[in-house]
C-alpha cells in the first residue's frame, strides 16, 4: 500500500501539483520471511517407498520432480512423449471457489516449459498409462476421455483439492516432515541446490523467469547440509593445522 501511494504521490510531484512525496519518508516495517519446510533426501526415499503400491504414485513422483499442483492436475498424456522422454508443461487445473477450472495457458511464459524425463520417472508414467488403459477396458462404456495424467478409475480428471488431501493422507502415516503438496516442489528445488545444480538451471526446471526468486524462495538449508558443511570446514581447518610450519 505504501509503495502504491508513493508512486501516485511521486507522479503528482512531477506534475507540480505536490511539493514533495511524503510517502517516501515512511519506513517500511520489515517482514519476517516464512521458513518453508522441505523433505530431506532420506525422507524422500521413505515417501517413495510408501507410495510404491499407490495408484497415483506417478503423480507423487511428478510432484517431487517440481511440478505445481495445477500442473499436476492439468497435465495431459498428449503432453507426455514417452518415446523421446520429454514432458511439456502447459495447461493447468486449479481450484477456484471450490470448483475445478481448466486453464489452457500456463501460469507464465516461463511456466510453460518442456522437461527431459529421468528414466525412473518415465518408467512410472509408462506404468500409469498401462494401468489406465486396463481401467478403461474394465470400466467399459462411460469411461472419461482418459486424457489426463491424474485421473480416477473412471477416467475423470481429479480435483486439485483431492490431490492435496491424498498427499496429506500419505504423509500422515509416515515418520517424515508433514509438508504440504506444494512443499514437494520446494523439496525438488532445495535438493537440486544442495547437489550443486546451478540456480539458473533450477529456475528453468521449476518454470521461473527470475532465478533470484528461485534462490530466495525455493532453496533452503537443511540440517544434513549444514552438518556436511561443518565436516568440510573441519577438514580444511585440520589440514591447515597439520601443515608443516615454514622455518
Amino acid at each position: 500500500m505504501v509503495g502504491t501511494l508513493s508512486q501516485v504521490l511521486e507522479q503528482l510531484v512531477k506534475e507540480g501539483q505536490l511539493v514533495r512525496n511524503v510517502a517516501a519518508l515512511v519506513d517500511h516495517v520489515p517482514q519476517a520471511r516464512k521458513q518453508l519446510q522441505t523433505l530431506t533426501a532420506d525422507e524422500v526415499q521413505v515417501v517413495l517407498g510408501a507410495i510404491k503400491n499407490d495408484r497415483l504414485r506417478h503423480v507423487w513422483h511428478l510432484a517431487l520432480s517440481g511440478l505445481r499442483r495445477g500442473e499436476l492436475g492439468g497435465l495431459r498424456w498428449a503432453d507426455v512423449d514417452l518415446e523421446n522422454r520429454t514432458l511439456r508443461i502447459g495447461p493447468t487445473r486449479v481450484s477456484a471457489g471450490g470448483e475445478a477450472i481448466d486453464q489452457e495457458d500456463a501460469k507464465s511464459t516461463a511456466s510453460g516449459r518442456t522437461l527431459p524425463l529421468p528414466q525412473p520417472l518415465a518408467d512410472e508414467l509408462k506404468a500409469a498409462k498401462r494401468q489406465q488403459a486396463a481401467e478403461r477396458l474394465a470400466f467399459g462404456e462411460g469411461y472419461g476421455d482418459g486424457g489426463y495424467v491424474a485421473c480416477n478409475e473412471a477416467g475423470q480428471p481429479l480435483h486439485p483439492d483431492t490431490l492435496t488431501k491424498r498427499w496429506k493422507a500419505i504423509l500422515a502415516d509416515l515418520d517424515v516432515a508433514q509438508v504440504r503438496l506444494h512443499d514437494a516442489r520446494h523439496t525438488c528445488g532445495t535438493l537440486m541446490h544442495l547437489q550443486g545444480v546451478p540456480i539458473a538451471v533450477i529456475a528453468a526446471w521449476l518454470g521461473h523467469a527470475d532465478s533470484s526468486f528461485t534462490m530466495r524462495t525455493y532453496t533452503h538449508s537443511q540440517t544434513d547440509a549444514l552438518a556436511a558443511a561443518a565436516t568440510s570446514l573441519g577438514s580444511l581447518v585440520t589440514i591447515r593445522d597439520n601443515e608443516p610450519k615454514s622455518s
